[in-house]
């Protein structure tokens, strides 16, 4: 039996496995590390990274913030996939987010809350929503949605993104 090169693997099938790259007629043994050098060069599109090793976490952070969302402040959530995405492209907004449902909830206590990704259906334009949904709607919407936005907008200065809230002027489901 050929003794193995000194850069092989031991593999459960005991036979030694090398990586190689180059060109077929004059291929280089390549370390492990650049192999994965590769692998995050392949997945590079456009100069963008969309898979990088803490995503994993912001994601299952991202996850968990919405199921407490759901079961602490009954927000509902229409489209859970586009709004982890979105919060997955601009995590900074992770820590705006949670103050602007507080200051939601605080000045519309009764309210149903919905939160949702907005696509402008014009422009390429999109942002996370939180609805308030009211069973009657008065003159002092405007004023109180006003007053829960001063809790949370000037967290939002240099961050990448951005969050509204506002009303659809829909009854609660």
């Amino acid at each position: 039996m050929q003794a193995a090169p000194s850069n092989a693997m031991a593999s459960p099938w005991r036979v030694p496995i090398t990586f190689l790259s180059g060109s077929r007629s004059a291929p280089e043994q390549t370390p492990i590390k650049t192999m994965f050098d590769m692998l995050a060069d392949s997945l590079r599109i456009c100069g963008e990274i969309f898979w990088q090793p803490q995503s994993a976490s912001i994601s299952m952070e991202i996850e968990s913030m919405l199921s407490r969302f759901e079961r602490d402040e009954g927000v509902r959530l229409r489209h859970t996939d586009r709004i982890l995405e979105y919060l997955l492209q601009h995590p900074e907004l992770m820590e705006v987010v949670p103050v602007m449902v507080e200051a939601a909830r605080r000045h519309f206590p009764q309210a149903q809350l919905v939160m949702d990704v907005y696509q402008d259906p014009e422009i390429e334009d999109r942002y996370l929503v939180l609805y308030v949904r009211l069973e009657q709607y008065d003159e002092s919407l405007v004023e109180r949605l006003e007053k829960a936005e001063e809790e949370y907008l000037s967290r939002l200065a240099n961050k990448e993104g951005w969050i509204q809230l506002t009303t659809d002027f829909r009854k609660p489901e």
